[in-house]
């Protein structure tokens, strides 16, 4: 470009040279435009596949946020439970905790977690009142590790049972006592709709 500004400046001897070496100048300058529009597609293009590259990788770490670690982890190998903690062996469908006495006569206050790495998060409180024999628990994601904590006033001694509602088997158990009024339910858990 400098060269070409040069030429131009020296200015040729008659008319028609000056002609030529303007057309000349031109082309120069039309040609160095092209290639500078030419690596400037390239760039766009190569920006765009990379946008798309982070979308992709985006999405593909959303679906493995969803299939939680801790629920594989909890499923290879689940804790023992106790007398205030009831761990679901397997995965449980459509889950609701049922008490097993019909002469209970006090309310349950179940609150649903989701355990996640790092985090906690509430999803919800139920009640299981004294007329219903269970409360279907509200799950947000298939296949999470969830939490029940589950409180009551002491009353009769009866079992609080875990239960999966697609087949109906129980998928653990709690016993309620007169001096043991709260505990927890760990499970992975499967929405059925």
């Amino acid at each position: 470009m400098l060269t070409c500004l040069l030429l131009l400046l020296a200015g040729p001897q008659n008319k028609d040279d000056g002609m030529l070496l303007a057309m000349e100048v031109m082309r120069g300058v039309q040609a160095q435009i092209a290639a500078l529009r030419q690596e400037i597609q390239q760039r766009h293009d190569a920006i765009e596949t990379m946008k798309g590259d982070l979308a992709a990788l985006r999405e593909d770490t959303r679906r493995d946020r969803a299939v939680a670690p801790p629920a594989a982890a909890f499923l290879a190998s689940p804790p023992t439970g106790s007398d205030t903690l009831g761990v679901a062996k397997s995965a449980v469908f459509a889950p609701r905790i049922e008490a097993e006495s019909p002469r209970r006569r006090d309310t349950v206050q179940l609150k649903v977690r989701r355990i996640e790495p790092g985090a906690v998060r509430t999803l919800g409180e139920v009640e299981l009142v004294p007329e219903a024999t269970s409360a279907d628990l509200p799950l947000d994601q298939n296949g999470a590790l969830y939490l029940v904590e589950w409180s009551t006033s002491d009353g009769h001694a009866y079992n609080l049972v875990l239960r999966d509602g697609a087949s109906g088997q129980p998928a653990a158990t709690v016993p309620v006592k007169p001096l043991q009024s709260q505990g927890r339910f760990v499970f992975v858990g499967y929405r059925v709709e």
